[in-house]
């Protein structure tokens, strides 16, 4: 039973890494994760190691972690995956907010793909009101590949979330115009570009924006929010805590307790 529940344990962390590493984002960035990560830990493994071993530094070493024995090797593998798994998120952060980043990390990876400039049919701009509300485009764009014209539409080329919860109709009609305005920015001034591979033209990337820093556009701006209100109320609650100590503190120091020998006046 244990191994068929440890099978389980390791299957269901593996689909999740998968989910999370191949699902939404490109494998090039665990793999920039995984190179940083290699070159990160061995400068920092005696660190590591001095923390892991508590000074030691051998491996048979072992410690506690919620009453469990864990051995010097396994707190390196850990240690190795907690690093790389920082810079992972680092990464995909940093290539959210750069839609210019992101376009020159692709085309660095890519060189025997062409650039083209396609001729923009029609976009529109819709909102989702999942869980995760937001506004959306959609366009519809043609190029010449190869001597033959294609036609295509791409769903949700761009997104503009929202820093605050959206509670009302008249936010999420401003926020699609908002996004359609920028739209009409990006087209009339030919800011996207379109990436295709010549042995397949059905393999393409479609780049609108070429900002340096567009906040708006990631994910990390829907749950900036809440992260915020979740640090603040930690910063009450410790502030909370720290004042209710120092008057405790305050409160026991300031007592004075005075003792009377009473066997002194007993031997009189």
């Amino acid at each position: 039973m244990k191994s068929i529940g440890k099978f389980l344990q390791w299957s269901v962390a593996a689909a999740f890494i998968f989910v999370i590493v191949f699902w939404g984002n490109s494998y090039r960035y665990f793999v920039y994760a995984l190179v940083c990560s290699s070159l990160l830990y061995f400068p920092l493994q005696k660190i590591i190691l001095s923390k892991l071993g508590k000074g030691d530094g051998r491996d048979e070493v072992r410690y506690n972690v919620n009453g469990k024995r864990i051995t010097m090797q396994s707190g390196k593998r850990i240690a190795f995956a907690v690093l790389l798994a920082a810079l992972y998120v680092l990464i995909i952060s940093v290539f959210s907010v750069s839609p210019s980043l992101e376009r020159k990390e692709f085309a660095l990876t890519h060189p025997s793909w062409i650039a083209t400039a396609p001729a923009i049919i029609n976009f529109e701009s819709k909102i989702h009101r999942g869980k995760t509300k937001y506004a959306y485009l959609n366009i519809e764009y043609r190029y010449t590949a190869n001597g033959q014209l294609y036609l295509r539409k791409l769903d949700k080329a761009e997104k503009q979330y929202a820093f605050l919860p959206i509670v009302s109709q008249r936010r999420f009609e401003q926020m699609r115009t908002e996004l359609l305005d920028r739209a009409n920015g990006i087209i009339a001034n030919k800011e996207y570009i379109l990436f295709y591979n010549p042995q397949n033209t059905e393999q393409q990337k479609f780049c609108l924006a070429d900002d340096s820093f567009y906040l708006q556009g990631s994910w990390l701006y829907d749950i900036l929010f809440v992260y915020l209100l979740l640090f603040l109320f930690i910063v009450i609650i410790a502030f909370l805590f720290r004042k209710d100590y120092n008057n405790r503190m305050k409160k026991s120091n300031s007592t004075i307790h005075y003792y009377r020998r009473t066997d002194y006046y007993e031997n009189r």
